[in-house]
């Protein structure tokens, strides 16, 4: 074979180091470096941060890169770093509307909630009709936080017609409507709740506590029955049967249910000081005593100072 001839050895490394550069500047671009930090995000947020901030260093004009980075910080709690991240990928596009999003969640768990409400607005705002829903849920429970309970059963209201049989959205909505003091509205709320899942034995509980809180104690104890039927070992039904038992002066009924209760939960200190009070009423002070001293015990101690002078 004929040896080649030194312009043609001269081409041949020519040709070579090529190669060998364009190789290089593809392994080097930053765009394979965002491809590599990408494909790391969810096995080793270290190296996605590494070869991230790397693809900035070559672009600094790279949106991705600084929003994945700054979901990469989010999750390793460092927020600062995370809204840095955040803002320069918004200030490059204002169109990625996901990172109000993602700015809500940091400040969320900054503590920060009228800065969290006010992200989770901003994209409701650009996406007035997301499917999922779960803007106005975030939102709503920044209201509720905030103490605005009306503003919260409104965004409920928002999710559940964008999603009618999310359960828990009716969820959200009855336990505002139930702090906010609404009964009525959270006794149409806590229907809702039944009638997608009939077999939850808690849906039936808040019903009781609704039904109590307005004054209909009869519909309580049948709620309460209810939910006893559906979970025996449900310890919270005979307890809230038992309290309503005693507040319409069934005294033994109500000690029933609070051993019960006692039996299937021994370590609820509440339990034995209801039970005391309802001795008491029924004149069986020293039975009482016992209950509350067990109560204290077991770290209850509401109310438990005024009640054990009678004890002296």
């Amino acid at each position: 074979m004929a040896k080649p001839t030194p312009c043609k050895r001269i081409l041949l490394i020519l040709y070579f180091l090529l190669i060998c550069n364009l190789s290089f500047a593809q392994t080097d671009s930053a765009k394979y470096l965002f491809d590599k930090g990408y494909r790391f995000l969810s096995v080793d947020r270290t190296l996605a941060i590494d070869y991230l901030s790397q693809c900035i260093s070559k672009d600094s004009t790279f949106t991705q890169a600084y929003f994945h980075r700054g979901v990469c910080f989010f999750k390793n709690s460092d927020y600062k770093l995370a809204l840095d991240d955040f803002e320069k990928a918004h200030n490059l596009n204002p169109k990625l509307s996901v990172i109000w999003m993602y700015k809500g969640f940091t400040y969320r768990n900054m503590g920060k909630t009228d800065l969290a409400l006010n992200s989770f607005s901003q994209y409701i705002t650009k996406n007035p009709t997301d499917t999922t829903a779960y803007s106005y849920i975030l939102r709503g429970k920044m209201k509720y936080e905030l103490g605005d309970f009306q503003g919260a059963v409104g965004d409920y209201d928002m999710a559940i017609k964008l999603k009618p049989f999310e359960e828990k959205y009716h969820y959200y909505k009855f336990v505002a409507l139930y702090d906010n003091g609404s009964y009525t509205k959270a006794l149409k709320a806590v229907n809702k709740l039944t009638a997608v899942n009939p077999d939850f034995y808690g849906y039936y509980l808040y019903k009781g506590n609704v039904y109590k809180k307005l004054n209909q104690l009869d519909s309580a104890i049948y709620m309460y029955s209810i939910s006893i039927i559906k979970n025996y070992n449900n310890a919270d039904g005979y307890f809230y049967r038992a309290q309503t038992y005693k507040q319409k002066g069934a005294h033994h009924k109500a000690l029933e249910d609070f051993n019960t209760a006692i039996e299937l939960n021994p370590k609820d200190g509440s339990y034995y000081f209801q039970r005391g009070e309802c001795k008491l009423e029924q004149d069986d002070k020293s039975g009482a005593c016992e209950d509350w001293v067990k109560a204290g015990e077991l770290g209850y101690d509401k109310n438990l100072d005024r009640v054990m002078k009678l004890c002296e």
